[in-house]
């Protein structure tokens, strides 16, 4: 299996992250990989995360009043156009005499309007950009690879809570499906509908 373009993380880097790990297992390690960032991706709710994969965005809205919009996708890199009730915007200059010179403006989160507002309708704004990371954040990295090595290490003792070597020693597993550490650092990149 080939790597995808939405892998949160290398066979290279997975390999060194597991000890004493050979190359008999990469074709199962990049499965693990692969699939795992796509269940990872689910959980985010973000179908793709980085911006090479993404593209230029075209999407529509419903207008909510606020001079704010926060876009599905971040964070955002560039914005080329946001239209009003078909009515288009343009992009803020700057200050100008210390007032802000109206149009729009955007942070890595949201789409700001000044001396416009993204008046009340359905479907009736409409934002060309572009969002995503140009590479995967190192802390979502680290996460993803805890959590696979925990999912291939779990995978020689599937459905054992524990196991006792002749009455003597009794071993018990970890039976998340993710560490807790990984889990914060998930929570960070999740998208939360408003």
């Amino acid at each position: 299996m080939a790597a995808a373009p939405d892998d949160l993380c290398t066979l290279a880097e997975l390999k060194a992250w597991l000890p004493n790990q050979g190359s008999n297992d990469d074709t199962a390690l990049q499965s693990l990989i692969s699939n795992g960032s796509l269940q990872i991706l689910q959980y985010l709710d973000r179908p793709h995360i980085l911006a090479s994969v993404l593209g230029t965005l075209n999407e529509t809205y419903d207008g909510n009043d606020s001079d704010r919009l926060l876009p599905r996708n971040f964070p955002v890199l560039s914005v080329t156009s946001v239209s009003v009730d078909g009515v288009p915007i343009q992009q803020s200059q700057g200050f100008s005499s210390g007032t802000q010179v109206v149009g729009y403006l955007w942070d890595s989160r949201r789409i700001l309007l000044r001396g416009f507002r993204f008046s009340r309708g359905v479907q009736n704004v409409a934002v060309s950009y572009t969002a995503g990371y140009t590479s995967i954040p190192l802390d979502l990295k680290q996460a993803a690879l805890e959590a696979f090595a925990l999912t291939y290490r779990q995978r020689t003792h599937i459905g054992e809570k524990s196991n006792s070597m002749g009455g003597q020693v009794t071993l018990s597993f970890d039976m998340s499906e993710a560490p807790p550490r990984s889990l914060c650092v998930f929570s960070q990149y999740r998208r939360v509908a408003l």
